[in-house]
C-alpha cells in the first residue's frame, strides 16, 4: 500500500514533470482514496475505461490522455461530467502523464518500444527517439511493426529500400515527418496520419507508416504499470478497450 500523496510525488519525480510545457496538467487530474492498493492502467480516460475501472474497483486509474486539456471549456457538463461523476461515485483517482509518458528513456512509449525493437544508439527525437538499425529492407521492418503493435500499418514507402535510421514519435505526430526527412531519416513511425503525409513521403523521399495512435500508445501506460507493480508491491491491470484509430 502507498498513499495517493507518496504516489503523485514519486510519479512527479519518476517522469520528470517539471521538465515539459505541456497542453494538460499532468499529474493528479482528480482526487480519490488516500491509500492505494489496486490500479488501472490504460491509454485514455474514455467512458468504457472508466466503468471498466469502476467495475474491477481500483483506487487508482492512470492513464497518457487525461479529462483535462488546455483549450477545453470551462463548464463540466455531459459526457466529462458523466465520467467525473462516476469516478467520484465509486472514490476513484485519475493521474494522467501525457509528454512525460511519450519521452521516459526507460518505460516511454517511444524509447521503450525502441529498445524492444532492437533499435542501436538511440537519441531523442523530440519527445520521441531515433536509432539504427542494420540492412533491415523496408517491408521487413514494417511486418515487425505491425507484430509488436498488433496493428495494421498504414504505410507511405517514398524512401530507401533498406533501412539504416529510424525515428518514432507515438501517437499523433505525423507532421513529424518533414522534420524526421530534415535529418535523414529512412523510416517515421507514429500513430496517426493525415492526407500531406503521403506527398510528404515521396516528395521528400523518407519512408512513413502509422500504426495507430491507440496502439503506439498502449506501451507506457503498461510499462509504468509494471514499474509501479514492482515498485511498490501493487495489484496493477491493464484496461485495453476497443479503439483502431
Amino acid at each position: 500500500m502507498i498513499t495517493l500523496q507518496e504516489l503523485c510525488h514519486y510519479l512527479n519525480g519518476f517522469l520528470q514533470t517539471a521538465l515539459f510545457e505541456d497542453y494538460c496538467p499532468n499529474g493528479l487530474q482528480l482526487e480519490g482514496k488516500n491509500e492505494v492498493k489496486r490500479i488501472a492502467t490504460a491509454v485514455t480516460a474514455d467512458w468504457a475505461t472508466i466503468q471498466q475501472a469502476a467495475s474491477a474497483q481500483v483506487d487508482l486509474l492512470l492513464v497518457h490522455h487525461g479529462l483535462f486539456w488546455n483549450r477545453d471549456p470551462y463548464p463540466i457538463t455531459g459526457i466529462k461530467k458523466e465520467k467525473i461523476a462516476l469516478l467520484l461515485k465509486h472514490n476513484i483517482s485519475l493521474l494522467a502523464y501525457h509528454l512525460p509518458l511519450d519521452a521516459h528513456p526507460e518505460i516511454g512509449n517511444n524509447w521503450k518500444a525502441a529498445k524492444d525493437l532492437g533499435w542501436q544508439e538511440l537519441q531523442p527525437f523530440s519527445v520521441g527517439v531515433k536509432g539504427r538499425v542494420s540492412h533491415l529492407p523496408v517491408e521487413q521492418c514494417i511486418r515487425q511493426l505491425e507484430q509488436y503493435y498488433d496493428h495494421h500499418a498504414v504505410s507511405a514507402l517514398g524512401g530507401a529500400k533498406t533501412i539504416h535510421s529510424i525515428a518514432l514519435i507515438s501517437g499523433g505526430a505525423y507532421k513529424s515527418l518533414s522534420d524526421a526527412a530534415k535529418e535523414s531519416i529512412d523510416l517515421f513511425i507514429t500513430g496517426n496520419y493525415d492526407e500531406p503525409a503521403w506527398n510528404v513521403a515521396f516528395e521528400e523521399k523518407i519512408n512513413f507508416a502509422a500504426l495507430g495512435h491507440t496502439a503506439t500508445e498502449k506501451i507506457g501506460p503498461k510499462a509504468l504499470g509494471e514499474h509501479l507493480k514492482q515498485q511498490f508491491n501493487l495489484e496493477v491491470r491493464f484496461i485495453d478497450t476497443a479503439n483502431p484509430f
